[in-house]
C-alpha cells in the first residue's frame, strides 16, 4: 500500500525498514570519506547493518561478490564495534576500470577495487578513533569497548607458479 492510502485509513503499519537509511546517506558519506562522488547511489551502512543484525550471528563471515564502495565490508567493522561481534568479511570485485572523466580518476583511483581498499582503511581508522574516542570519556564502573579487528588483506589474480597452466592472467577476459 502506499503511504497516503494508509494515512487516510488511520493506520500505519510500521516495519523493521522504516528507520533504515536512504542511498541519499550513502552518497552523502562517502562525499565526506573522499571528499567527492566516485559512486551513483552506493548502499547505505544503515541498510547492510540491519540486514547484518537480521540475517548474520556474531562471528559470520559475510561475503560480497560485488563489493563496489565496500559499504558491506563498512557496514560489518561499524556492526562489530557496536554489538561486540568478530565477523569476517571477504569483499569481492573485478578491478573495473573508472570513467576517464570521472572525479575518481582526477582523485587518483584508477580503479574500483581501489576505491573500495581505501574506504576499509577509511572506515576502519575513523571506527577505531570513535572507540578510543568514547574510551576517554568512559563513566565511573564504565568497562571500555574494545578497538575492533579493523585490518584486512587484499589478494588478486596473478599469475601461477605452476609450470603447466591452461590460461595465465592476461589471457582471461570477463
Amino acid at each position: 500500500r502506499f503511504m497516503s492510502e494508509a494515512i487516510e485509513r488511520g493506520s500505519v503499519t510500521s516495519t523493521w525498514w522504516d528507520d533504515v537509511e536512504t542511498t541519499t546517506n550513502g552518497t552523502q558519506l562517502l562525499k565526506r570519506m573522499f571528499s567527492g562522488t566516485f559512486f551513483d547511489n552506493p548502499k547505505p551502512i544503515g541498510l547492510l547493518e540491519r540486514m547484518l543484525q537480521l540475517g548474520s550471528r556474531s562471528d559470520s563471515l559475510v561475503l560480497d561478490f560485488f563489493s563496489g564502495s565496500a559499504t558491506t565490508a563498512h557496514a560489518v567493522m561499524k556492526l562489530n564495534t557496536e554489538d561486540g561481534g568478530n565477523r569476517k568479511f571477504i569483499m569481492v570485485q573485478l578491478p573495473e576500470v573508472c570513467d576517464e572523466k570521472s572525479e575518481a580518476i582526477k582523485a587518483g583511483y584508477t580503479n574500483i577495487c581501489e576505491i573500495g581498499k581505501e574506504r576499509i582503511r577509511r572506515a576502519g581508522k575513523k571506527i577505531a578513533e570513535e572507540v578510543e574516542e568514547s574510551n576517554r570519556q568512559l563513566k565511573l564502573g564504565e568497562e571500555p569497548k574494545e578497538v575492533p579487528d579493523i585490518g584486512f588483506r587484499v589478494l588478486k589474480i596473478d599469475s601461477s607458479n605452476f609450470e603447466d597452466v591452461s590460461e595465465v592472467p592476461q589471457l582471461i577476459t570477463q
